[in-house]
């Protein structure tokens, strides 16, 4: 077998390590093609969903007196249009005494802040998932209201229809936010009530639901 020389033993030595260098970064990348950035929504996507959303403006809360008068923001479901998932969370922004689900006279769920702290945050669906076209009335009750005075909304629910083409993209959007964003970013205006709906889901991510506000 012929020896390599020096001057080639080199050359090909220089060769391997530059391969080296060029492949190994090119594998750790292919490593990580399939790992998404947390990213949070855009600025112009956020103004985006709160135009899509409009307005939400602040319940006064019953028997509240004009120098003391109390009002709730009720965020999830969004007021004003149907629900369209069968597990929505329930959130209110600021601090709550009480939270009641009712249906007639009849108290399905509540819940009531204890002696030292308030309800806060994102409430998961405490019962059994809505049926289509169903219809209940929520109870909201802030931190300072009196105890029988609460902000009360009329609750209805979309169609099968619109709960089962609802229920399979939130599946397929599935727990990736950034998935839940760069679908939200191709949503038309005639598409708007879509937003409202699947932003209330159980599944949908957190750093979407902080998006949703009251108007003053």
């Amino acid at each position: 077998m012929t020896e390599l020389s020096p001057i080639l033993m080199r050359v090909t030595a220089t060769a391997v390590a530059i391969g080296c260098a060029i492949t190994m970064p090119d594998i750790a990348q292919g490593q990580n093609k399939n790992v998404q950035p947390k990213a949070p929504p855009a600025a112009s996507l956020i103004q985006k969903l709160r135009n899509f959303l409009g307005l939400n403006p602040p319940v006064a809360v019953g028997g509240s007196r004009s120098d003391n008068e109390k009002f709730v923001c009720l965020v999830s479901p969004w007021p004003g249009t149907p629900i369209g998932v069968s597990t929505p969370v329930l959130m209110a922004l600021g601090p709550l005494n009480e939270i009641r689900i009712e249906k007639g006279d009849q108290v399905l769920w509540q819940q009531r802040a204890s002696s030292t702290k308030a309800i806060e945050g994102v409430i998961p669906w405490p019962l059994k998932p809505l049926e289509p076209e169903e219809e209940f009335t929520l109870k909201i009750r802030p931190q300072g209201a009196a105890g029988g005075d609460f902000a009360i909304y009329s609750m209805r629910v979309s169609s099968k229809v619109t709960l089962e083409k609802n229920h399979e993209l939130i599946r397929a959007l599935g727990k990736s936010p950034q998935k839940w964003i760069n679908h939200i970013a191709t949503i038309k205006p005639e598409e708007e009530k879509l937003v409202s709906q699947i932003i209330t889901s159980n599944e949908a991510p957190s750093e979407l639901q902080k998006i949703l506000m009251c108007s003053k």
